[in-house]
């Protein structure tokens, strides 16, 4: 469907959406209309003049394909938990010794994570056993925690790979997630290594083992996405959207007797995200109407900002994400408007390098944060307290890891010829 098909499409999408939104308010969360608040008072100061109707339209189709993610990631999670090879992973992760543990639940978080986000929560944290601790459960829910967040840093499959991409061309965005692969491993070897006093060579290996089971299909979904990506010039969120559907339909094809239970995991799932569907939704919303009118050259051109130079951007969009999340500001709200005003000409940072600080600072920025549906989950099934995860390791681990990296892309910046991929 091309042209005023897709548009009316497009259009009949949006109002469904708007059904959506209106019959989920009443349901919404305290916190969450907080927020909800933030973005609204940010829309004010950004936008200069209220947009029209055709523009409100355009926005509601831009947002529409990051609606359908959630649901999608939804039905991807409840599928996985049917699979005999994830729950060979979990058999393994419970019965690493205690030492081997965290460093093997944060890299299956991590394994996990890059495909079904905080869905590997609930399968983590069913490996843990019954007889557990306080101070092993706070432990080994942080690790998960670490692994699952900075999966964002490489993975097509998140929310932040989504918003970055809205502002950065599809070639940089997937330069970005290559040097994300080699973040990933650098924060993974930097933080087990000094957890566990240094880098064991045995230790890993016996974590990774728990990872085998799932390695071919992990393997395979992402070939699969990058394959429709590239052959179909699609951005990776559309890739993601048509993928998953098709292999879930392959897993129903293969184990009818399991569409019931998947369905109705994916309906639970559902009810329990809305709030931040919304959330997303009013953020990116905001965000298109800001880079799609002159709103954000007038605020630039009053603060009497021309180009922020790209070491600046670079250190501060991980930098402030992450100290922004430990106020309660959650990623959504402070990248899209970082993203909104260094991306294009508002900074000399290369584009691939201001999407990588973008991600890091994603991950950072939910590891500890108290608006953080990651925290909160790990926090309910680990049985811990919300105070302790995001007082914990994790919110000096974080703090670092976004002060460092940015920095090191800043360098990386400046140092690159002019044109350089």
């Amino acid at each position: 469907i091309t042209g005023k098909a897709s548009e009316a499409v497009g259009n009949a999408g949006v109002l469904a959406f708007c059904g959506f939104a209106v019959l989920t308010l009443p349901r919404l969360k305290s916190g969450s209309f907080l927020i909800l608040g933030v973005l609204g008072v940010v829309g004010a100061v950004m936008l200069h003049r209220w947009p029209t109707y055709e523009e409100w339209l355009a926005a509601g189709r831009f947002l529409l394909i990051f609606t359908a993610l959630v649901p999608t990631m939804a039905l991807v999670k409840a599928t996985a938990e049917t699979m005999p090879t994830v729950r060979e992973t979990q058999s393994r992760l419970a019965k690493l010794k205690a030492a081997d543990a965290a460093a093997g639940l944060q890299l299956a978080g991590n394994a996990f994570g890059s495909v079904i986000n905080t869905g590997s929560f609930a399968l983590l944290s069913a490996a843990m056993p019954p007889g557990s601790n306080s101070n092993e459960r706070q432990i080994a829910a942080s690790a998960a925690l670490r692994g699952m967040v900075t999966a964002a840093m490489w993975s097509p499959f998140f929310v932040a790979f989504a918003i970055g991409q809205s502002f950065v061309d599809p070639r940089n965005s997937w330069i970005a997630i290559g040097i994300g692969s080699i973040s990933a491993i650098c924060f993974h070897l930097g933080t087990i290594g000094f957890s566990s006093g240094g880098i064991n060579p045995a230790m890993l290996s016996r974590a990774l083992s728990c990872l085998k089971p799932i390695t071919p299909q992990l393997v395979c979904i992402m070939a699969l996405v990058l394959a429709f990506a590239f052959s179909l010039s699609l951005t990776a969120l559309s890739a993601v959207v048509l993928v998953m559907p098709m292999l879930v339909l392959v897993q129903f094809v293969r184990h009818r007797q399991k569409i019931g239970i998947i369905i109705a995991e994916t309906s639970v799932a559902m009810d329990r995200v809305a709030d931040d569907l919304i959330i997303i939704s009013m953020a990116m919303m905001i965000g298109y109407l800001v880079t799609r009118g002159d709103s954000l050259a007038l605020l630039m051109t009053a603060a009497s900002i021309e180009v922020v130079p790209g070491w600046i951007a670079l250190i501060l969009t991980p930098m402030v994400m992450t100290l922004a999340s430990l106020v309660g500001i959650h990623p959504v709200v402070s990248s899209t408007l970082l993203l909104a005003l260094f991306s294009g000409e508002g900074s000399t940072a290369h584009p691939a390098l201001l999407m990588q600080s973008h991600l890091i600072g994603w991950a950072c920025g939910t590891m500890a944060s108290v608006a953080s549906l990651s925290v909160i989950t790990t926090a309910q099934l680990y049985r811990v307290s919300v105070r302790s995860l995001v007082t914990g390791g994790n919110m000096k681990i974080g703090l670092i890891y976004a002060a460092v990296s940015g920095i090191i892309l800043g360098i990386i910046n400046s140092l690159l010829p002019a044109g350089w991929f």
